[in-house]
Protein backbone atom coordinates (compact mmCIF):
# COMPACT_ATOMS: atom_id res chain seq x y z
CA UNK A 1 0.00 0.00 0.00
CA UNK A 2 1.53 3.37 -1.00
CA UNK A 3 2.20 5.86 1.77
CA UNK A 4 -0.46 8.55 2.10
CA UNK A 5 0.73 12.11 1.35
CA UNK A 6 1.42 14.21 4.47
CA UNK A 7 -1.45 16.63 3.74
CA UNK A 8 -3.90 13.74 3.47
CA UNK A 9 -2.58 12.14 6.68
CA UNK A 10 -3.05 15.45 8.49
CA UNK A 11 -6.59 15.81 7.16
CA UNK A 12 -7.43 12.21 8.06
CA UNK A 13 -6.19 12.65 11.64
CA UNK A 14 -8.39 15.73 12.06
CA UNK A 15 -11.49 13.87 10.86
CA UNK A 16 -11.26 10.81 13.10
CA UNK A 17 -13.58 11.21 16.08
CA UNK A 18 -13.90 8.33 18.52
CA UNK A 19 -13.85 5.04 16.62
CA UNK A 20 -15.28 5.94 13.22
CA UNK A 21 -14.50 3.69 10.29
CA UNK A 22 -12.28 5.46 7.77
CA UNK A 23 -11.56 4.29 4.22
CA UNK A 24 -9.70 5.89 1.31
CA UNK A 25 -9.50 5.63 -2.46
CA UNK A 26 -6.80 6.88 -4.86
CA UNK A 27 -8.06 7.76 -8.37
CA UNK A 28 -5.89 8.87 -11.29
CA UNK A 29 -6.70 11.45 -13.98
CA UNK A 30 -8.34 8.77 -16.10
CA UNK A 31 -10.80 8.03 -13.27
CA UNK A 32 -9.13 4.67 -12.71
CA UNK A 33 -8.91 3.25 -9.18
CA UNK A 34 -5.20 2.96 -8.43
CA UNK A 35 -5.28 2.15 -4.71
CA UNK A 36 -7.68 1.77 -1.79
CA UNK A 37 -7.50 0.98 1.89
CA UNK A 38 -9.03 1.32 5.34
CA UNK A 39 -12.46 -0.03 6.34
CA UNK A 40 -13.71 -0.61 2.81
CA UNK A 41 -16.03 -3.36 4.02
CA UNK A 42 -17.94 -0.83 6.16
CA UNK A 43 -19.02 0.99 3.01
CA UNK A 44 -19.65 -2.06 0.80
CA UNK A 45 -16.44 -1.44 -1.13
CA UNK A 46 -14.45 -4.55 -0.20
CA UNK A 47 -14.70 -5.91 -3.74
CA UNK A 48 -13.15 -2.86 -5.43
CA UNK A 49 -10.78 -3.76 -8.29
CA UNK A 50 -7.60 -1.73 -8.70
CA UNK A 51 -6.70 -0.69 -12.21
CA UNK A 52 -10.36 -0.50 -13.40
CA UNK A 53 -12.67 2.52 -13.83
CA UNK A 54 -13.85 3.69 -10.42
CA UNK A 55 -17.26 4.96 -11.60
CA UNK A 56 -18.21 1.44 -12.69
CA UNK A 57 -17.55 0.17 -9.15
CA UNK A 58 -18.48 3.07 -6.84
CA UNK A 59 -21.73 4.37 -8.32
CA UNK A 60 -22.14 7.01 -5.62
CA UNK A 61 -19.25 8.94 -7.23
CA UNK A 62 -21.29 9.56 -10.39
CA UNK A 63 -21.55 13.34 -10.86
CA UNK A 64 -18.76 14.06 -8.35
CA UNK A 65 -15.88 13.08 -10.66
CA UNK A 66 -13.92 14.41 -12.40
CA UNK A 67 -13.16 16.76 -9.48
CA UNK A 68 -13.34 20.45 -10.36
CA UNK A 69 -11.94 21.85 -7.11
CA UNK A 70 -10.23 20.58 -4.01
CA UNK A 71 -10.53 20.06 -1.19
CA UNK A 72 -14.22 19.18 -1.73
CA UNK A 73 -16.68 17.93 0.87
CA UNK A 74 -19.96 16.01 0.51
CA UNK A 75 -21.68 15.49 3.87
CA UNK A 76 -23.73 12.47 4.96
CA UNK A 77 -24.05 10.57 1.69
CA UNK A 78 -26.12 7.38 1.88
CA UNK A 79 -24.12 4.30 0.89
CA UNK A 80 -24.93 0.60 0.79
CA UNK A 81 -26.10 -1.23 3.89
CA UNK A 82 -27.70 1.86 5.47
CA UNK A 83 -24.32 3.50 6.15
CA UNK A 84 -23.91 7.27 5.85
CA UNK A 85 -20.49 8.79 5.23
CA UNK A 86 -18.89 12.19 4.81
CA UNK A 87 -16.85 12.29 1.59
CA UNK A 88 -13.67 14.39 1.61
CA UNK A 89 -11.90 14.87 -1.74
CA UNK A 90 -8.28 16.04 -2.12
CA UNK A 91 -5.89 16.34 -5.06
CA UNK A 92 -2.26 15.37 -4.58
CA UNK A 93 0.35 14.80 -7.34
CA UNK A 94 -2.32 14.64 -10.02
CA UNK A 95 -4.39 12.01 -8.20
CA UNK A 96 -7.73 12.40 -6.44
CA UNK A 97 -7.77 11.07 -2.88
CA UNK A 98 -11.18 10.29 -1.40
CA UNK A 99 -11.58 9.84 2.36
CA UNK A 100 -14.79 8.26 3.73
CA UNK A 101 -15.75 9.02 7.33
CA UNK A 102 -18.67 7.18 8.96
CA UNK A 103 -21.39 9.60 10.17
CA UNK A 104 -24.16 7.04 10.49
CA UNK A 105 -24.63 7.86 14.18
CA UNK A 106 -25.32 11.56 13.49
CA UNK A 107 -27.80 10.71 10.75
CA UNK A 108 -29.54 8.19 13.01
CA UNK A 109 -29.75 10.79 15.80
CA UNK A 110 -31.78 13.06 13.52
CA UNK A 111 -34.09 10.18 12.63
CA UNK A 112 -34.50 9.27 16.29
CA UNK A 113 -35.73 12.71 17.28
CA UNK A 114 -38.30 12.56 14.48
CA UNK A 115 -39.46 9.17 15.75
CA UNK A 116 -39.50 10.42 19.34
CA UNK A 117 -41.70 13.37 18.37
CA UNK A 118 -44.10 10.96 16.65
CA UNK A 119 -44.08 8.63 19.65
CA UNK A 120 -44.85 11.57 21.95
CA UNK A 121 -47.91 12.43 19.88
CA UNK A 122 -49.15 8.86 20.23
CA UNK A 123 -48.40 8.98 23.96
CA UNK A 124 -50.54 12.12 24.35
CA UNK A 125 -53.45 10.35 22.67
CA UNK A 126 -52.94 7.39 24.99
CA UNK A 127 -52.96 9.71 28.00
CA UNK A 128 -56.30 11.22 26.94
CA UNK A 129 -57.77 7.74 26.60
CA UNK A 130 -56.40 6.76 29.99
CA UNK A 131 -57.96 9.81 31.66
CA UNK A 132 -61.37 8.91 30.23
CA UNK A 133 -61.00 5.38 31.55
CA UNK A 134 -60.18 6.71 35.02
CA UNK A 135 -63.28 8.91 34.98
CA UNK A 136 -65.45 5.92 34.10
CA UNK A 137 -63.91 3.82 36.89
CA UNK A 138 -64.44 6.65 39.38
CA UNK A 139 -68.16 6.95 38.49
CA UNK A 140 -68.91 3.21 38.44
CA UNK A 141 -66.73 1.96 41.30
CA UNK A 142 -66.71 4.67 43.96
CA UNK A 143 -66.81 1.98 46.63
CA UNK A 144 -63.82 0.15 45.19
CA UNK A 145 -61.12 2.43 46.51
CA UNK A 146 -58.36 -0.06 45.98
CA UNK A 147 -59.05 -0.39 42.26
CA UNK A 148 -59.24 3.38 41.87
CA UNK A 149 -55.94 3.87 43.62
CA UNK A 150 -54.35 1.21 41.42
CA UNK A 151 -55.59 3.05 38.33
CA UNK A 152 -54.16 6.30 39.64
CA UNK A 153 -50.84 4.61 40.25
CA UNK A 154 -50.86 3.40 36.66
CA UNK A 155 -51.56 6.92 35.41
CA UNK A 156 -48.73 8.26 37.56
CA UNK A 157 -46.31 5.74 36.12
CA UNK A 158 -47.41 6.62 32.58
CA UNK A 159 -46.81 10.31 33.26
CA UNK A 160 -43.41 9.60 34.76
CA UNK A 161 -42.50 7.59 31.69
CA UNK A 162 -43.72 10.42 29.48
CA UNK A 163 -41.55 12.91 31.34
CA UNK A 164 -38.53 10.65 30.93
CA UNK A 165 -39.16 10.30 27.20
CA UNK A 166 -39.68 14.05 26.84
CA UNK A 167 -36.42 14.68 28.66
CA UNK A 168 -34.65 12.32 26.24
CA UNK A 169 -36.31 14.04 23.28
CA UNK A 170 -35.16 17.43 24.62
CA UNK A 171 -31.57 16.16 24.79
CA UNK A 172 -31.77 14.93 21.20
CA UNK A 173 -33.32 18.17 19.99
CA UNK A 174 -30.70 20.35 21.66
CA UNK A 175 -28.03 18.13 20.07
CA UNK A 176 -29.26 19.35 16.65
CA UNK A 177 -28.11 22.89 17.46
CA UNK A 178 -24.65 23.29 15.92
CA UNK A 179 -21.60 24.32 17.94
CA UNK A 180 -20.11 27.82 17.54
CA UNK A 181 -18.11 28.48 14.37
CA UNK A 182 -14.71 30.16 14.38
CA UNK A 183 -12.90 30.25 11.06
CA UNK A 184 -12.17 31.92 7.76
CA UNK A 185 -14.80 32.11 5.02
CA UNK A 186 -13.39 33.37 1.74
CA UNK A 187 -11.31 36.39 2.77
CA UNK A 188 -13.10 37.10 6.05
CA UNK A 189 -12.65 35.82 9.58
CA UNK A 190 -16.13 34.79 10.76
CA UNK A 191 -17.64 33.88 14.13
CA UNK A 192 -21.10 32.32 14.54
CA UNK A 193 -22.70 31.79 17.96
CA UNK A 194 -26.12 30.22 18.55
CA UNK A 195 -28.55 29.69 21.42
CA UNK A 196 -31.58 27.37 21.61
CA UNK A 197 -33.79 27.13 24.72
CA UNK A 198 -37.21 25.42 24.32
CA UNK A 199 -39.92 26.71 26.67
CA UNK A 200 -41.18 23.16 27.28
CA UNK A 201 -39.39 19.82 27.16
CA UNK A 202 -39.24 20.14 23.37
CA UNK A 203 -40.00 23.11 21.18
CA UNK A 204 -40.49 24.45 17.69
CA UNK A 205 -37.51 26.76 17.20
CA UNK A 206 -34.71 25.64 14.89
CA UNK A 207 -31.21 26.99 14.40
CA UNK A 208 -28.42 25.81 12.11
CA UNK A 209 -25.34 26.93 10.19
CA UNK A 210 -23.05 25.19 7.71
CA UNK A 211 -20.40 25.84 5.07
CA UNK A 212 -20.94 25.44 1.34
CA UNK A 213 -17.65 25.40 -0.59
CA UNK A 214 -14.91 27.43 1.13
CA UNK A 215 -16.42 30.88 0.71
CA UNK A 216 -20.10 30.54 1.62
CA UNK A 217 -21.46 30.26 5.17
CA UNK A 218 -25.20 29.68 5.52
CA UNK A 219 -27.18 30.18 8.71
CA UNK A 220 -30.90 29.87 9.36
CA UNK A 221 -33.31 30.50 12.21
CA UNK A 222 -36.91 29.33 12.28
CA UNK A 223 -39.95 29.39 14.54
CA UNK A 224 -42.83 26.91 14.23
CA UNK A 225 -46.28 28.34 14.93
CA UNK A 226 -46.96 26.02 17.87
CA UNK A 227 -45.22 24.44 20.84
CA UNK A 228 -44.67 20.94 22.20
CA UNK A 229 -44.37 17.63 20.38
CA UNK A 230 -46.15 18.68 17.18
CA UNK A 231 -43.97 21.75 16.79
CA UNK A 232 -40.86 19.67 17.51
CA UNK A 233 -41.80 17.27 14.73
CA UNK A 234 -42.37 20.16 12.30
CA UNK A 235 -39.05 21.67 13.38
CA UNK A 236 -37.19 18.41 12.82
CA UNK A 237 -38.74 17.99 9.40
CA UNK A 238 -37.86 21.53 8.32
CA UNK A 239 -34.31 21.10 9.61
CA UNK A 240 -33.94 17.79 7.74
CA UNK A 241 -35.24 19.30 4.48
CA UNK A 242 -32.68 22.11 4.51
CA UNK A 243 -29.91 19.70 5.45
CA UNK A 244 -30.99 17.42 2.61
CA UNK A 245 -30.38 20.20 0.07
CA UNK A 246 -26.68 20.22 1.03
CA UNK A 247 -26.29 16.82 -0.65
CA UNK A 248 -27.58 18.06 -4.02
CA UNK A 249 -25.04 18.76 -6.80
CA UNK A 250 -26.54 22.25 -7.19
CA UNK A 251 -26.44 23.01 -3.45
CA UNK A 252 -24.00 25.90 -3.90
CA UNK A 253 -26.21 27.64 -6.46
CA UNK A 254 -29.35 27.08 -4.36
CA UNK A 255 -27.89 28.56 -1.20
CA UNK A 256 -26.16 31.46 -2.96
CA UNK A 257 -29.68 32.52 -3.98
CA UNK A 258 -31.40 31.33 -0.75
CA UNK A 259 -34.90 32.10 -2.02
CA UNK A 260 -34.50 29.01 -4.22
CA UNK A 261 -33.72 26.76 -1.24
CA UNK A 262 -36.65 28.28 0.67
CA UNK A 263 -38.98 27.64 -2.27
CA UNK A 264 -38.04 23.94 -2.39
CA UNK A 265 -38.56 23.43 1.35
CA UNK A 266 -41.83 25.38 1.38
CA UNK A 267 -43.25 23.31 -1.46
CA UNK A 268 -42.63 20.07 0.46
CA UNK A 269 -43.96 21.41 3.78
CA UNK A 270 -47.10 22.89 2.18
CA UNK A 271 -47.92 19.72 0.23
CA UNK A 272 -48.36 17.60 3.37
CA UNK A 273 -49.36 19.97 6.15
CA UNK A 274 -52.54 18.53 7.60
CA UNK A 275 -51.82 20.21 10.95
CA UNK A 276 -51.83 23.65 9.27
CA UNK A 277 -48.67 24.62 11.14
CA UNK A 278 -46.34 27.14 9.54
CA UNK A 279 -42.72 28.16 10.03
CA UNK A 280 -41.35 31.69 10.04
CA UNK A 281 -37.78 31.60 8.79
CA UNK A 282 -34.72 33.72 8.20
CA UNK A 283 -32.01 32.17 6.00
CA UNK A 284 -28.84 34.06 5.09
CA UNK A 285 -25.76 33.19 3.07
CA UNK A 286 -22.51 35.08 3.70
CA UNK A 287 -20.19 35.15 0.68
CA UNK A 288 -16.75 35.57 2.27
CA UNK A 289 -15.11 36.31 -1.07
CA UNK A 290 -17.43 39.24 -1.83
CA UNK A 291 -18.11 40.17 1.84
CA UNK A 292 -21.83 40.13 1.06
CA UNK A 293 -24.81 38.72 2.97
CA UNK A 294 -27.80 37.53 0.93
CA UNK A 295 -30.91 36.74 2.95
CA UNK A 296 -34.53 35.64 2.59
CA UNK A 297 -37.05 36.53 5.29
CA UNK A 298 -40.13 34.30 5.30
CA UNK A 299 -42.37 36.11 7.76
CA UNK A 300 -39.63 36.23 10.39
CA UNK A 301 -38.49 39.00 12.74
CA UNK A 302 -36.10 41.25 10.73
CA UNK A 303 -32.44 40.71 11.73
CA UNK A 304 -30.42 43.43 13.43
CA UNK A 305 -27.27 44.63 11.59
CA UNK A 306 -24.87 46.44 13.90
CA UNK A 307 -22.08 48.30 12.16
CA UNK A 308 -18.60 48.80 13.61
CA UNK A 309 -19.49 52.38 14.62
CA UNK A 310 -22.46 51.14 16.69
CA UNK A 311 -25.22 52.10 14.24
CA UNK A 312 -28.00 49.48 14.08
CA UNK A 313 -29.93 48.74 10.88
CA UNK A 314 -32.84 46.37 10.30
CA UNK A 315 -32.75 43.88 7.43
CA UNK A 316 -36.48 44.25 6.89
CA UNK A 317 -36.90 43.48 3.18
CA UNK A 318 -39.92 41.17 2.87
CA UNK A 319 -38.94 37.83 1.36
CA UNK A 320 -42.30 36.04 1.43
CA UNK A 321 -44.89 34.32 3.61
CA UNK A 322 -44.02 31.72 6.30
CA UNK A 323 -43.27 28.20 5.12
CA UNK A 324 -46.10 25.66 4.92
CA UNK A 325 -48.94 28.02 3.94
CA UNK A 326 -48.91 27.82 0.15
CA UNK A 327 -47.11 25.58 -2.35
CA UNK A 328 -47.07 28.44 -4.88
CA UNK A 329 -45.58 31.05 -2.55
CA UNK A 330 -42.99 33.34 -4.16
CA UNK A 331 -39.83 34.30 -2.28
CA UNK A 332 -37.24 37.02 -2.86
CA UNK A 333 -33.79 37.72 -1.48
CA UNK A 334 -31.99 40.92 -0.59
CA UNK A 335 -28.28 41.58 -0.10
CA UNK A 336 -26.15 43.82 2.07
CA UNK A 337 -22.39 44.38 2.19
CA UNK A 338 -20.59 43.57 5.45
CA UNK A 339 -17.28 44.93 6.71
CA UNK A 340 -14.91 43.85 9.48
CA UNK A 341 -16.50 44.64 12.82
CA UNK A 342 -20.10 44.27 11.58
CA UNK A 343 -22.51 41.91 13.37
CA UNK A 344 -25.82 40.37 12.31
CA UNK A 345 -28.15 39.26 15.12
CA UNK A 346 -31.22 37.15 14.33
CA UNK A 347 -33.74 36.17 17.04
CA UNK A 348 -37.09 34.44 17.39
CA UNK A 349 -40.11 36.08 19.01
CA UNK A 350 -39.40 34.19 22.23
CA UNK A 351 -36.94 37.05 22.86
CA UNK A 352 -38.87 40.02 21.47
CA UNK A 353 -42.14 38.87 23.11
CA UNK A 354 -40.68 37.91 26.51
CA UNK A 355 -42.83 39.57 29.20
CA UNK A 356 -42.18 41.22 32.53
CA UNK A 357 -44.57 40.72 35.52
CA UNK A 358 -46.84 43.49 34.16
CA UNK A 359 -47.05 41.65 30.78
CA UNK A 360 -45.04 44.28 28.88
CA UNK A 361 -42.95 42.78 26.08
CA UNK A 362 -39.17 42.98 25.83
CA UNK A 363 -39.56 44.36 22.32
CA UNK A 364 -37.28 44.89 19.34
CA UNK A 365 -35.95 48.24 20.61
CA UNK A 366 -34.40 46.55 23.65
CA UNK A 367 -32.82 43.91 21.40
CA UNK A 368 -31.34 46.68 19.23
CA UNK A 369 -30.05 48.47 22.34
CA UNK A 370 -27.99 45.46 23.49
CA UNK A 371 -26.88 44.38 19.99
CA UNK A 372 -23.10 44.14 20.06
CA UNK A 373 -22.99 42.77 23.59
CA UNK A 374 -23.07 39.12 22.54
CA UNK A 375 -25.67 36.40 23.14
CA UNK A 376 -24.88 35.87 26.86
CA UNK A 377 -25.64 39.53 27.57
CA UNK A 378 -28.83 39.43 25.48
CA UNK A 379 -30.12 36.37 27.37
CA UNK A 380 -29.16 37.88 30.72
CA UNK A 381 -31.13 41.06 29.88
CA UNK A 382 -34.17 38.99 28.86
CA UNK A 383 -34.05 36.99 32.12
CA UNK A 384 -33.69 40.17 34.16
CA UNK A 385 -36.66 41.67 32.30
CA UNK A 386 -38.80 38.60 33.04
CA UNK A 387 -37.92 39.01 36.74
CA UNK A 388 -38.21 35.31 37.51
CA UNK A 389 -41.32 34.71 35.41
CA UNK A 390 -41.86 31.46 33.52
CA UNK A 391 -40.46 31.38 29.99
CA UNK A 392 -43.56 31.52 27.77
CA UNK A 393 -42.05 30.74 24.37
CA UNK A 394 -39.07 28.99 22.79
CA UNK A 395 -35.93 31.12 22.50
CA UNK A 396 -33.38 30.92 19.70
CA UNK A 397 -30.81 33.32 18.27
CA UNK A 398 -27.89 33.41 15.83
CA UNK A 399 -25.08 35.97 15.98
CA UNK A 400 -22.79 36.40 12.95
CA UNK A 401 -19.64 38.49 13.50
CA UNK A 402 -17.27 39.58 10.73
CA UNK A 403 -13.60 40.02 11.65
CA UNK A 404 -10.39 40.81 9.87
CA UNK A 405 -8.62 37.80 8.37
CA UNK A 406 -5.15 39.31 8.76
CA UNK A 407 -5.80 40.17 12.39
CA UNK A 408 -7.18 36.71 12.98
CA UNK A 409 -4.11 35.06 11.46
CA UNK A 410 -1.75 37.27 13.48
CA UNK A 411 -3.55 36.43 16.69
CA UNK A 412 -3.31 32.73 15.89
Amino acid sequence: MPALPPSVVHRLSALIVGERAVAWLQIDNGLTLTAAGGRLDRYGLAALRRGEPVLEQAFFLEGLLPLEEAPYFVPSMELSGGVAADLHFHIENGCVWLLLLDVTAERDATRRIQQKAYDMTLLQEKEVLLNRRLEAVNAALRATRGELEASRDLARRELERKHLELAEARTLQLALAPPPFRGVVGTSAVTVDVVLEPAKEVGGDLVDHFLIDDDLLVFLLGDVSDKGAGAALMMARTHALFRGIINRPDASALFRAPENAVRLVNRTLSASNASCMFVTLLIAAFDGAANRLTYTRAGHVPPFLRRLDGAVERLAVAGGVPLGLSEDAVYRSASVSLRPGDEVLTVTDGITEAMDPSECQFGEDRVAAVAGGGLPRLLADVRAFEAGGVQSDDIAAVLLQIGNRQASCAAG
